[in-house]
């Protein structure tokens, strides 16, 4: 936004400042997840971005409950995937505007460090919550091992005890090691990471979040059963269901692009996902509510 040519005040709910001047004329809200009550009723203009995954919004018992709460000091929604418009739409009018990344936080890299393992080198960054976990992804790369045995798994980002607990139990029970080399928590440089690998997957199943664009971003396939970019011009081909075996033809599909060079990863996020078209997008909308 401030690229665009705006001034922007970032805020935490707390009224803790971030970024900017809290002091100047205050021509809109946007706010992602809440707001400070002292701004409920100053009749300036408020939209709010449902960012989150409804099904995961509403198990974590918080989120949707928040939006809900939110809504009637609000003018508006703006969701980023197509699928939610509708069920953003019962709570308050929502605009859609395409998802973007921004393409200078995650780019390709010509110094990485070392490769992870494989060929391909897959791996999972997700938070694991709940059924937000890789077990669909670790079986469908055993179809992809028994085409490449060469390819290798990595997961990151595991931070439950409990899951970690299960998955190495799993992964010693049904001799999957040959293949999962890597079960990891947080991962401090995303963007890096993406780097070190072929191809990053991601498990959630009727929508998305940002593993698949920070993938593309970074020039290496992002897979996601729900990214089907369907309101692109271009269809990206890389899809699948969220089924092991499906999951696994599209990884070897997607490792057999990147390998050949026959399809522009990088190219594709910066004509459908970047994050300056998206704010434009964005813009075109909040000036409907001011002024």
């Amino acid at each position: 936004e401030e690229r665009l040519g705006h001034e922007v005040c970032l805020m935490e709910p707390n009224g803790h400042v971030l970024h900017g001047n809290p002091d100047g004329k205050i021509d809109i809200h946007l706010i992602h997840s809440q707001i400070h009550p002292k701004y409920y009723h100053d009749n300036v203009p408020k939209i709010l971005f449902a960012h989150g995954e409804p099904l995961s919004s509403v198990s974590n018992g918080v989120s949707y409950k928040a939006i809900i709460d939110l809504a009637s000091i609000c003018d508006c929604i703006i969701c980023f995937r197509k699928e939610e418009q509708i069920i953003w739409n019962t709570i308050k009018r929502t605009f859609y505007i395409t998802k973007g990344v921004d393409l200078e936080a995650f780019r390709p890299l010509e110094e990485a460090g070392e490769k992870l393992s494989g060929s391909p080198s897959v791996i999972y960054y997700e938070s694991w919550r709940n059924s937000r976990n890789p077990l669909f992804l670790v079986v469908g790369m055993l179809e992809v091992w028994k085409k490449y045995p060469e390819a290798r798994l990595h997961l990151f980002n595991c931070t439950d005890k409990r899951m970690y607990e299960t998955f190495q139990a799993y992964v010693k029970h049904s001799k999957l090691w040959p293949y999962l080399r890597t079960i990891n928590g947080p991962v401090e440089d995303v963007n890096l990471l993406l780097n070190r690998c072929d191809i990053a997957v991601s498990c959630i199943g009727e929508t998305f979040a940002r593993t698949p664009l920070e993938a593309i971003a970074s020039g290496r396939p992002g897979l996601c059963p729900g990214y089907r970019s369907e309101n692109n011009s271009i269809p990206y081909p890389f899809v699948c269901r969220l089924e092991p075996v499906s999951m696994g033809n599209a990884i070897c599909a997607a490792w057999e692009a990147k390998r050949d060079g026959s399809f522009d990863f990088r190219g594709y996020a910066e004509q459908f996902h970047s994050a300056e078209k998206m704010v434009a997008g964005c813009i075109k909308i909040y000036e409907r509510y001011v002024s």
